[in-house]
C-alpha cells in the first residue's frame, strides 16, 4: 500500500506535472507527500563558473561559487514554498526537504522510507536536451530500488491502467505493484504480454489469471505472437485508452529500454503518458 510519496521538484514544467500527479494519488491513497530539491553540487563545481568568474573581472576572494550557491539555495527555498502552498490548498499533507548534493543519489537516499518516488521526464535544462529523459531521471531510473512514476510534460487522471509483463522477476514484481494500485484506486487493469511461443503465452494467461483474480479487481489479459514488445507496447499506448504504464525494470526481454535506452525512447514522447517502473 503507498502511504508515503516522494516528489522530486526543480522548477520545471515537467515537475510541475510530477507535483500534481503525486497529489492527487495522494488523495486517493490518502497518503502523505514529501516534497525534495536537490542544490546539485555538479552545477555548482562545473569549471564553467570558474571561468566565468574570471571573464567577468571577479577575484576570488569574492567568492563567485559561494554566492551562486546561495543564489540557487533561495530559489531552492522558493520551489519548495510554492509547493508546500500547492499542497495545502489540495489539502494534502506535505513535508519539504531542501538536499545538496548529486541529485540522483541525494533523492534515492530520501526514498528509504517512502513507497513511490515521482520525477518528471525532464529537468529544468530539459528543452536544451535532445534525450527523452533527462540525466537526473535516467540515473534515478537505474539507482532507484522503490517504485518510479515518471512524468510527461501535461497531467491527466488515471483511469486504466496498462501492466507489460513477461513472466520475469521484475515483471512478477511490477504485477503485484500494478494489482495493489488498482485495487486501491478502483482501477481496471489490462495485462499485455509478447512471446512467439503461443504455449508460454497460455502458460502465462494461466498464471497471471490465477494471482490476479483473488483481489477482486476488474482486469483482462492480451496476449500477441507476432512483433516485439516495444511496438506492441507503443501502439497500445496510442490509441488512447490507457493512462499508466507499469513495468519492470528487468526482464526477459528488452522491454527496459523504452525507459533507459535510446531504442524506443520516442514511445514515451509519442504517447506522453506516466510509466511506473519496478525493481526485481
Amino acid at each position: 500500500m503507498i502511504k508515503h510519496i516522494l516528489i522530486a521538484v526543480d522548477g520545471s514544467s515537467n515537475s510541475d506535472t510530477a507535483l500534481s500527479y503525486g497529489m492527487y494519488l495522494a488523495k486517493k491513497l490518502k497518503a502523505a507527500v514529501h516534497v525534495q530539491h536537490v542544490i546539485d553540487v555538479i552545477f555548482l563545481e562545473n569549471p564553467f563558473l570558474h571561468d566565468l568568474s574570471g571573464a567577468m573581472g571577479f577575484e576570488p576572494f569574492m567568492d563567485f561559487s559561494g554566492k551562486v550557491s546561495d543564489i540557487l539555495r533561495k530559489r531552492g527555498e522558493q520551489i519548495l514554498a510554492d509547493a508546500e502552498k500547492a499542497c495545502k490548498d489540495a489539502d494534502v499533507e506535505c513535508t519539504t526537504y531542501l538536499d545538496s548534493g548529486i541529485v540522483s543519489r541525494e533523492i534515492t537516499e530520501r526514498e528509504k522510507l517512502v513507497d513511490l518516488v515521482i520525477i518528471g521526464q525532464k529537468g529544468i535544462n530539459g528543452q536544451f536536451d535532445r534525450k527523452i529523459l533527462g540525466s537526473t531521471t535516467e540515473g534515478l531510473s537505474r539507482r532507484s530500488s522503490k517504485p518510479l512514476l515518471i512524468c510527461p510534460a501535461q497531467f491527466k487522471e488515471i483511469g486504466h491502467v496498462l501492466l507489460a509483463y513477461d513472466d520475469s522477476n521484475g515483471a512478477k514484481k511490477a504485477m503485484a505493484f500494478a494489482v495493489d494500485f488498482c485495487k486501491a484506486l478502483d482501477m481496471r487493469l489490462t495485462v499485455v504480454t509478447v512471446n512467439k511461443d503461443e504455449t508460454i503465452l497460455k502458460t502465462i494467461r494461466n498464471s497471471v489469471t490465477s494471482y490476479i483474480e483473488p483481489y477482486g479487481i476488474g482486469f483482462d489479459i492480451t496476449g500477441t505472437s507476432s512483433g516485439n514488445a516495444e511496438g506492441v507496447l507503443k501502439s497500445m499506448m496510442d490509441d488512447g485508452a490507457f493512462d499508466l504504464l507499469i513495468m519492470g525494470a528487468h526482464g526477459h526481454s528488452r522491454i527496459v529500454e523504452m525507459v533507459l535506452g535510446s531504442t524506443a525512447e520516442y514511445v514515451i514522447r509519442n504517447t506522453r503518458k506516466p510509466v511506473v517502473v519496478t525493481k526485481g
